[in-house]
């Protein structure tokens, strides 16, 4: 017994922590990559989201932010993320492509079997349908190398506008792109 709350509490547990250097990930593919988010805001909440498409040097090629009206759910928020930047990669005609969503939840609802009783059934199946006519890669991404379209989630949950496509970056985000593109650590 002694032994295991010894090792329950050890000094790595007790407050020494090892620092892990962050950026936003571009170095694994050599694909477009589509970042995506969502968020809720405010009291009452309102649910919002964001994509962003860039190539691998980081380089904007496109973002949309939107207002999901009458909703609080987060999920729902990160799924029509999910949802309207397949959409809109696929409208782009863009053939390879790397998704990268903060929302482990979300990623593994849609890489796992088909889910036929979950409130969000549809729209899982609207997306996993859009991934099998595409060559898209779903990954997990940690929220500190999702600055960019978490800006542009939280301006489409401050907003009333159902969707708004972003032909060139929001000037807010610009240093952000920056630093994303020279590989800046966080």
């Amino acid at each position: 017994m002694v032994d295991i709350f010894t090792s329950t509490f050890s000094s790595n547990s007790l407050g020494s922590s090892v620092d892990r250097l962050i950026k936003w990930n571009n170095a694994k593919f050599s694909f477009v990559i589509l970042n995506v988010d969502g968020s809720c805001l405010g009291s009452p909440a309102r649910a919002g989201y964001g994509e962003l498409i860039r190539n691998n040097s980081g380089f904007y090629l496109s973002g949309f932010s939107g207002f999901i009206k009458e909703s609080y759910d987060i999920m729902i928020a990160e799924l029509y993320a999910i949802y309207q930047g397949l959409t809109l990669a696929k409208d782009l005609a863009v053939e390879e492509l790397v998704c990268y969503s903060d929302s482990l939840l979300c990623i593994n609802l849609l890489k796992g079997l088909i889910v036929k009783y979950h409130v969000h059934a549809v729209l899982i199946q609207d997306i996993k349908e859009l991934i099998s006519q595409s060559n898209v890669t779903l990954c997990h991404t940690l929220g500190e190398e999702n600055q960019c379209v978490n800006f542009l989630a939280k301006l489409g949950a401050s907003a009333d506008a159902d969707i708004l496509i972003h032909v060139s970056p929001p000037k807010y985000i610009l240093d952000l792109l920056r630093s994303d593109s020279c590989g800046t650590f966080y």
